[in-house]
C-alpha cells in the first residue's frame, strides 16, 4: 500500500481569493511547491481534496475548474513539484443555485468521501497518510478517514512548515535511501525492471566500526544495489538482551545510510530477515563468515527465489562487543 499527503487547495497551495477559479487569480503560495517536492521525494502520493461549492452556486462550471487546475499543475511542474491526483466536490446542501448540485453528499468536507475514494483508487494506507488544510472541515475529514492531520494557521504557519513537521514526526522517512514495507516492493520492481542485481544483508550495526564498513563495502561489490536490513530496537533486545542496543534505531539508520556502499536501508522487527527476503527476493544474500557452519533460517527463501548466499569474513579485532568491553574497562 502507498502513503499519501492529502492537501486542500485554496489557502494551502494557491492563494484563496474567494471561489478561486480564474487563471488571472492563480498564485502559488510561497513555499508550497518546495513542500510538494519534499513529499514527492519521500514517495508520498500528493492528492488535492477540495470543496468547490462555487460550482453549485453557479459562479463557475466544472470545465472552468478543470482549466484552472491544469494550469496550476503545469506551474507546479515547472517548479519541480508533482500533483498525483485531484478530487473535488461540486455540491452544496443549502445554497446551490444549480439544481443537480443541490444535495447532501458524502464527498463535501468535513465528510471523508473524497479521501476514502482516493484511498480505494490509489491503494492508500490512510493510517500512515496525512491531511493538510486551513479549515476545521479539512481536519475533521482527515481524522474521520483515519489520517494524521495538520491545520495550517494553527499547527503550522504554511505548507512548507507542515512538510518540515511531517519530516520530523516521520523522521527519517523523508530520506530516499530509507524504505519501509509500504514502498520496498515498488523499489524492488523498478530495480529488476532496469536489470539491477540486488544484494541484501542485515544486522544490528549498533556501534558502527571499521569492520562494518569493510563488510558492507565488500557486500556492495557482489551486485549493483545494496539493501541493508536493520534490526529494530525491539528485535535486538530479543537477540542480545535488554542492555542492547546502545544506539537507537533512528541513530543507527542515519549512520548506515551515510555510507556510500549502502543504497537503501529498511528497519525490520523480526528476529530474522525472512519476511524481508520474501519481499525483496535478492539475487545475493550476504552473511558474515561466522555463519558458514550455522543453520541459516532464510536460506530456503533465498534459494527458492533464485538467489544465492555469499559469506564475507569479518575483520579480526573489530566488533561492537569488544568496543563495549574496552569502554567498560576505561
Amino acid at each position: 500500500m502507498k502513503r499519501a499527503v492529502f492537501l486542500d487547495r485554496d489557502g494551502v497551495i494557491v492563494k484563496d481569493t474567494g471561489y478561486t477559479h480564474k487563471i488571472e487569480d492563480l498564485e502559488i503560495i510561497d513555499g508550497a511547491a518546495e513542500a510538494i517536492k519534499t513529499f514527492n521525494k519521500a514517495d508520498f502520493l500528493v492528492i488535492i481534496i477540495s470543496n468547490q461549492s462555487g460550482i453549485a452556486r453557479g459562479l463557475y462550471r466544472e470545465e472552468n475548474l478543470e482549466i484552472f487546475n491544469q494550469e496550476m499543475i503545469k506551474r507546479l511542474k515547472v517548479l519541480g513539484a508533482k500533483i498525483d491526483s485531484i478530487y473535488f466536490c461540486p455540491h452544496h446542501p443549502t445554497e446551490a443555485n444549480v439544481e443537480r448540485y443541490n444535495r447532501v453528499c458524502e464527498c463535501r468536507k468535513p465528510a471523508p468521501g473524497m479521501i476514502l475514494k482516493a484511498s480505494k483508487e490509489h491503494n492508500i494506507d490512510l493510517k500512515h497518510s496525512w491531511m493538510i488544510g486551513d479549515r476545521e472541515s479539512d481536519i475533521k475529514a482527515g481524522k474521520t478517514a483515519g489520517c494524521k492531520t495538520i491545520l495550517i494557521g494553527r499547527d503550522a504557519k504554511n505548507l512548507n512548515e507542515a512538510a518540515k513537521m511531517i519530516n520530523e514526526s516521520c523522521s527519517p522517512v523523508l530520506n530516499r535511501k530509507i524504505r519501509d514495507k509500504y514502498n520496498i516492493m515498488e523499489l524492488v520492481q523498478e530495480l529488476r525492471k532496469n536489470g539491477k542485481k540486488i544484494v541484501f544483508t542485515n544486522g544490528c550495526f549498533d556501534i558502527l566500526h571499521y569492520g562494518h564498513v569493510y563488510y558492507l563495502s565488500e557486500a556492495k561489490k557482489l551486485g549493483d544495489v545494496l539493501i541493508v536490513g536493520l534490526n529494530s530496537d525491539n528485535s535486538i533486545k530479543k537477540i542480545k538482551g535488554k542492555t542492547r542496543p546502545i544506539n537507537g534505531e533512528a541513530v543507527r539508520l542515519a549512520v548506515i545510510i551515510a555510507l556510500e556502499a549502502v543504497d537503501y536501508a529498511i528497519v525490520f522487527n523480526e528476529e530474522t530477515p525472512l519476511n524481508l527476503i520474501e519481499m525483496i527476493k535478492p539475487n545475493t544474500h550476504v552473511k558474515g563468515g561466522d555463519w558458514k557452519d550455522k543453520k541459516i533460517p532464510e536460506k530456503k527463501a533465498v534459494e527458492k527465489n533464485g538467489g544465492r548466499i555469499e559469506f564475507i569474513d569479518y575483520l579480526n579485532g573489530y566488533s561492537t562487543t569488544s568496543i563495549i568491553e574496552k569502554i567498560k574497562k576505561g
